[in-house]
């Protein structure tokens, strides 16, 4: 019996080192587990602020960069000096054909025309042009205008008189409203 109490004694001891090791290498599984998990989250979470949150690459040659802002620049002046073909026409005041008569139109245009010879050929040729949009703006009734629809038809309308006066010359290709006073 004393053999056999020795046996389960030693038995025991065995097993509770074995449950020992058990411990340990859960452990070390568990630990394992939470650095990989840490490492993953923490690249996922520098992945995430390089992509989302970061100020983009500033290029590593910066006399070339400070090379294309001063050509840009002086591709702005060169705009902004040079003369446009934009041509301003004085004010249109006509009665518009309501059936009261009590209404009238302000209107006030700008044409882009394409080049300096064609600026010059508009103005050379604006009684004409002046001529035959009062007399398209007099046949207009306030219903006709009033709508942004009416209000784009009316300068296509535009466009193709004196896209007409100009025929032989070229043609203007935008006609812009500067001021349109219905009253």
């Amino acid at each position: 019996m004393a053999d056999e109490d020795l046996e389960m004694e030693a038995g025991e001891e065995t097993e509770g080192e074995e449950g020992g090791g058990k411990k340990k290498k859960s452990s070390l599984k568990l630990i394992i587990i939470a650095v990989v998990g840490l490492v993953v989250l923490g690249a996922g979470g520098f992945f995430g602020w390089k992509f989302f949150f970061a100020a983009p690459d500033k290029p590593k040659d910066q006399a070339a960069v400070e090379e294309q802002k001063a050509k840009e620049g002086e591709g702005k002046e060169a705009a902004a000096t040079k003369p446009g073909t934009v041509v301003n026409l004085q004010p249109f005041i006509v009665n518009l054909a309501d059936p009261s008569g009590k209404r009238y139109l302000k209107l006030s245009l700008a044409v882009d025309a394409k080049d300096e010879k064609l600026k010059a050929e508009l103005e050379a040729r604006m009684p004409m042009i002046r001529d035959s949009i009062l007399l398209l703006l007099t046949s207009k009734s306030y219903a006709d205008i009033s709508t942004v629809a009416g209000k784009i038809r009316l300068r296509n309308e535009i466009l193709k008189i004196i896209n007409k006066a100009l025929v032989g010359v070229g043609g203007i290709h935008a006609v812009y409203f500067t001021e349109f006073v219905v009253q």
